[in-house]
C-alpha cells in the first residue's frame, strides 16, 4: 500500500513523492523518510528564526537612524492614537449608560439592562428599537392580564373558607363532613380548639 509524503524544499516548491508504507513491525517514527522531513523541518524553522531575528535587527537600524524629530513624530501619532482609542472607549461607555438607562424602566433589572444595552449599542436606532419593545411588552402583559385575569383571588387565611367557632359548633353531621372533606386543615384547627 502506498501513501503519499509531501516533501518542502522551499516556501514555494512542494513536491509529491510516493513512499512505501513502513514495515508493521517497525515504528514510523523511526523510519528514514521521518528523519529526513524532521532534519528539513529543523532546517527551515532555523532558516525562519534567523530571517525574523534579521528582520528586528534591521527594524532597530532603521529607528535609530532616523533624526528626532522624526521619532518625536512617530510617537505624537502613537500617543494620538491611543487618545483616539480612549475617546471612542468612553463614548461607547457614555452611549451603553444612557441606553441602559432607558432599558431598565422596561425591565427593571439592573444587570438585565446592562446587558440589552450592549447588543444594542451601534445599532441605528436605538430609541426606535426600545419603542418597539415596550410595544411587544405592553402587549403581551394585556394578553396576559385577559387570559389570567379571570382566576379569581385566593381567599384570605389558609385557603379555606373562614369558620367561626360559634358556627362550627351549631353545623351538623353533614356539614362538618363536608367542611372536612373540603378543608381538612380549617376542621382540624376547630376541632382542636373545641377540645
Amino acid at each position: 500500500m502506498a501513501e503519499t509524503d509531501v516533501k518542502v524544499d522551499t516556501a514555494e516548491n512542494v513536491e509529491t513523492a510516493e513512499v512505501e508504507a513502513p514495515a508493521a513491525d517497525k515504528p514510523v517514527e523511526d523510519s528514514p523518510e521521518v528523519a529526513k522531513l524532521k532534519a528539513e523541518i529543523a532546517k527551515h524553522k532555523a532558516a525562519l528564526d534567523k530571517a525574523t531575528k534579521e528582520a528586528g535587527e534591521y527594524k532597530k537600524q532603521l529607528r535609530a537612524s532616523k533624526s528626532a524629530e522624526e521619532q518625536r513624530a512617530e510617537e505624537e501619532k502613537e500617543r494620538q492614537e491611543a487618545t483616539q482609542q480612549e475617546l471612542e472607549t468612553l463614548r461607547k461607555q457614555f452611549a451603553v449608560a444612557n441606553i441602559s438607562k432607558s432599558v431598565m424602566g422596561l425591565v427593571g433589572d439592573e444587570a438585565t439592562a446592562n446587558t440589552i444595552a450592549e447588543a444594542l449599542y451601534g445599532a441605528a436606532d436605538v430609541d426606535a428599537a426600545l419603542d418597539a419593545f415596550n410595544k411587544a411588552w405592553t402587549a403581551r402583559e394585556k394578553q396576559l392580564k385577559l387570559q389570567y385575569g379571570k382566576i379569581p383571588a385566593p381567599e384570605a387565611g389558609d385557603g379555606g373558607p373562614q369558620v367561626s367557632a360559634e358556627a362550627f359548633a351549631n353545623m351538623g353531621y353533614m356539614e362538618r363532613l363536608e367542611l372536612k372533606r373540603k378543608s381538612p386543615d380549617t376542621y382540624r384547627k376547630l376541632t382542636m380548639a373545641k377540645q
